[in-house]
């Protein structure tokens, strides 16, 4: 087969990668809500009213005071919006929307790997690599996180916009697409500047950077008018308090945030370039050693030997895309969560073009008809691990047991365990989790507040009373369920006890 039919046959090839990213993770439209799904999509009843009232208390900044959830990603709201208009309260509509979303993005990462390598066969076996990777079932499965899929889907767009083969610099006209997916995806979630490093990484591959620049000026400019826009937009909503985005509260050195950046980078590329890893939930964890940065200082080290020589530059671009695209959740922006399958989401690109690239490079070694079978022989452990890697939420009962099971130091874990059991009506066993939680993470003010709602599932109000004024005191006034706990605690026993079934 020739370049240019194989290049014709592209559009059938990501339209494959496609299918074979809904046929992998199908399972996730007969799940139901799970964790944060109950209160930003179930339960968020701003999504029930009309979209234009709604977008102008996200854009002005009300939106946190309305207590609507995440008040800052317009993007993320606008389709779960859709969804409640479309299907109601029914999840399973919910899930079709973001297993169709992430096929979109599976076959993006195969046209951003085919700008970025010029090859078919690296993008058929990038787009492949990404759709069965394990490590994304928590955001194909999880509606609360189809914001990584969006913000993921407007990046590989605009990546495949900029490399795409040019022969005249870019006009302002041709820029507009470009512009429109740069703010798509920070409108979706804030990861997306993430772009900007993943560019620079991109660009190892390229030998003449300054043509390249020359060439796509009006698609950086306005990329960057987009990016200095919004920033402008999130420092405002910082500064006013209007900024619902979890950060870490604990104060840490200088010296400690770049160590755990360190630990977090290093995972990050082992995740986008080997997606085995995977876990519903991850323990807090200790501080990083200085054997990080030594193992930060080795990857940096094969990038710049592959870089040096001319036929892994792509190479060696695909491992620093890996490297750099977390760098929007990591440590030094302190994300409540360290750690987190989605993470590593955008990071996987790297690894498709890694892989794809060396696919590309051994396809002429292998004869054309073992081709596909030595490809499905290759991601079929993948493909099963991803299965495995997506059932665990489909619900909250499957889901934090398996956590418990993966991260049994995890106070999270143990929490949302608690609360599947009180729903079972095991009281004891809510009770013995919630316990555990709290000793493993006295500070963990969701423990507490789930303590709170045991106590009232057995009417015992005046003990529901007292945890909520600890709680308080312990600086948790604010916490999620807070509002609701203290209303039930103000009813008598049977009726507390009704209202605590939530």
């Amino acid at each position: 087969m020739t370049e240019g039919r194989s290049r014709r046959g592209i559009p059938f090839a990501l339209s494959c990668v496609a299918l074979l990213a809904i046929v992998v993770f199908a399972p996730v439209v007969t799940y139901g809500f799970a964790y944060d799904d109950h209160w930003t999509v179930e339960h968020n009843a701003a999504l029930g009213g009309s979209l234009a009232p709604l977008l102008r208390a996200l854009f002005t900044g009300r939106a946190v005071a309305r207590g609507i959830p995440d008040a800052t990603r317009p993007a993320m709201v606008a389709s779960v919006w859709l969804d409640r208009h479309l299907f109601g309260s029914d999840p399973s509509g919910y899930h079709l929307h973001s297993l169709l979303l992430y096929a979109l993005c599976s076959a993006l990462a195969g046209l951003a790997v085919l700008m970025l390598t010029r090859r078919p066969v690296a993008a058929v076996v990038g787009g492949v690599f990404f759709a069965v990777a394990p490590v994304h079932a928590e955001v194909v499965a999880a509606v609360n996180y189809r914001e990584d899929a969006i913000a993921a889907a407007a990046i590989f767009g605009a990546l495949a916009l900029l490399f795409a083969p040019r022969r005249t610099p870019m006009t302002a006209e041709q820029a507009v697409p470009v512009v429109a997916l740069v703010l798509l995806g920070v409108l979706g979630k804030e990861s997306a500047v993430t772009l900007v490093p993943m560019v620079c990484a991109a660009l190892l591959a390229r030998r003449d950077v300054r043509g390249w620049v020359a060439e796509r000026r009006a698609g950086l400019i306005g990329a960057g008018a987009v990016l200095a826009f919004w920033g402008s937009w999130r420092a405002w909503l910082r500064l006013a308090g209007r900024d619902d985005v979890p950060v870490v509260l604990v104060q840490r050195g200088i010296d400690e945030r770049l160590l755990r950046t360190a630990r977090y980078v290093v995972r990050v590329t082992r995740d986008g370039l080997l997606p085995y890893f995977w876990s519903p939930d991850y323990a807090p964890e200790p501080n990083a050693s200085v054997g990080w940065v030594v193992a930060l200082l080795m990857v940096i080290a094969l990038v710049v030997a592959l870089a040096r020589v001319p036929r892994l530059r792509v190479v060696a671009a695909g491992v620093a895309i890996a490297m750099v695209s977390g760098l929007s959740t990591s440590p030094l922006v302190s994300p409540i969560n360290e750690r987190a399958d989605r993470f590593a989401f955008l990071s996987t690109l790297g690894g498709a073009v890694v892989w794809g690239a060396l696919a590309a490079r051994l396809a002429n070694r292998i004869p054309r008809r073992l081709r596909v079978p030595v490809l499905a022989a290759s991601l079929l452990p993948l493909i099963f691990v991803a299965r495995g890697a997506a059932a665990p939420w489909r619900s909250d009962a499957t889901l934090w047991s398996v956590a418990t099971e993966r991260a049994p130091s995890s106070a999270r874990a143990w929490t949302g365990f608690s609360r599947t059991r009180r729903l079972a009506g095991d009281l004891e066993g809510a009770d013995r989790a919630v316990t555990h939680a709290i000793q493993l993470e006295p500070s963990f003010m969701r423990a507490r507040v789930t303590r709170v709602y045991n106590l009232l599932a057995r009417g015992d109000v005046e003990g529901a009373r007292s945890e909520l004024e600890d709680i308080r005191r312990r600086g948790g006034a604010r916490q999620l369920g807070m509002r609701h706990a203290e209303e039930c605690a103000r009813m008598q026993p049977l009726e507390a006890a009704r209202c605590a079934d939530m």
